[in-house]
């Protein structure tokens, strides 16, 4: 991500007194209000960001981006440095500082082309070259060959911020994992909505693919560090247990949602398709429309008292329902999905952000999204 002038922006934040700074967060069992759940736990993690074994990222060091992770309660973590800064020989995991006690850590690269960016993550140290050798294919199969590549070594592949300065133009008809719709603040130093655009536009296409956000932080002594910084967004995923297969598992699944902070709300989309009155389905899952109502539920995890939360429903790509809450943590409402058809619900809640870094809430960069869910999916067997 090339972030121009955001050092000079967040100057100029903190000429005026208004910087801050995220505070910490747990993970915890919470099913976030939806009853009968799958058993499992919600962890909260950051899928995209750089350490000092990145050039870009020199006063980014692994002993302090750690700590820092952990002090913000995050259940899952793995930093992703740039492979064409080591000619794919990975240096990340060498760093006796690559660990921790609290945390799953996963095993990941920020695979960077000249066709665009992509995230290779892995449940242990894996060999980068065989997808490094491939970087440079311009044929129309290139593509495929690099998801081929990650996948015969069970590697989870996600594209990164698909339409910024460094879009990717391996096309998406490859077989990729999940792709990042947020990255960094939500409206700076991209608008994040295009990439949201375009992940409906593959939804609507019949394509189940999960979506997650990434902070791509570079820096913890700069002014960067102070508008946005590790966490900046986080994803949360719904794991079977609290184990890197699981994380990875949950996160291509879809079984996840994405908050602007760790200390933010937590969205959660379900639905009793049943009606039995248990929401067991949740996003990211796919079931049988059979042309009768279906109960939805939006759970707002870790709701403030009196806080407003403009929740909208999203159906096929286009808005279904909008309501303000005002002091609750759920709506309900209900739909029937077409029996013929395939139809998919996903949800964005837009407030305010009291948990980012303040520079960069005030000067409007996060666009006053709270979160946003995967979809809930009908007849996409």
């Amino acid at each position: 991500m090339k972030l121009g002038n955001l050092a000079a922006v967040a100057a100029a934040g903190a000429a005026l007194g208004l910087l801050g700074a995220c505070s910490s967060s747990s993970s915890g069992n919470s099913a976030g209000g939806v009853s009968d759940l799958r058993a499992g736990t919600w962890l909260s993690g950051d899928l995209h960001l750089h350490s000092d074994h990145s050039s870009d990222a020199a006063d980014n060091p692994i002993a302090e981006l750690i700590p820092e992770a952990e002090s913000r309660g995050m259940g899952f973590f793995v930093i992703t440095d740039h492979d064409n800064h080591v000619d794919g020989h990975i240096t990340t995991w060498d760093d006796p500082a690559y660990r921790s006690d609290t945390m799953v850590m996963l095993y990941g690269v920020e695979y960077t082309t000249a066709r665009g960016h992509a995230n290779l993550l892995g449940t242990q140290p894996f060999d980068d070259l065989p997808m490094y050798a491939l970087r440079d294919r311009s044929d129309d199969a290139a593509g495929q060959a690099i998801a081929d590549a990650a996948h015969a070594q069970g590697l989870h592949l996600s594209v990164n911020h698909p339409l910024n300065g460094d879009p990717w133009e391996f096309g998406f008809d490859m077989a990729i994992d999940s792709v990042e719709i947020w990255n960094a603040m939500y409206r700076f130093p991209t608008n994040n909505d295009d990439a949201v655009a375009l992940w409906d536009s593959m939804l609507n296409s019949g394509r189940r693919l999960a979506a997650r956000g990434g902070s791509d932080c570079h820096h913890q002594h700069t002014y960067e560090a102070l508008v946005f910084n590790v966490g900046n967004p986080t994803t949360w995923v719904y794991a079977s247990a609290p184990k890197a297969g699981a994380v990875l598992a949950a996160l291509k699944a879809g079984n996840s949602s994405i908050s602007y902070a760790p200390t933010a709300e937590r969205v959660v989309l379900a639905a009793d398709t049943d009606r039995d009155g248990g929401y067991e389905t949740l996003m990211g899952d796919g079931a049988r429309a059979s042309g009768q109502p279906v109960d939805f539920r939006v759970t707002i995890d870790g709701a403030r008292p009196l806080a407003a939360y403009a929740i909208t429903v999203i159906r096929n790509g286009e808005v279904f329902l909008q309501k303000t809450v005002v002091g609750e943590d759920h709506l309900d409402f209900q739909d029937t999905p077409a029996a013929a058809a395939r139809s998919y619900y996903r949800v964005e809640v837009r407030g305010t952000t009291p948990e980012a870094p303040a520079a960069g809430a005030v000067l409007g960069f996060y666009g006053n999204i709270i979160a946003l869910t995967n979809p809930l999916y009908f007849n996409y067997d």
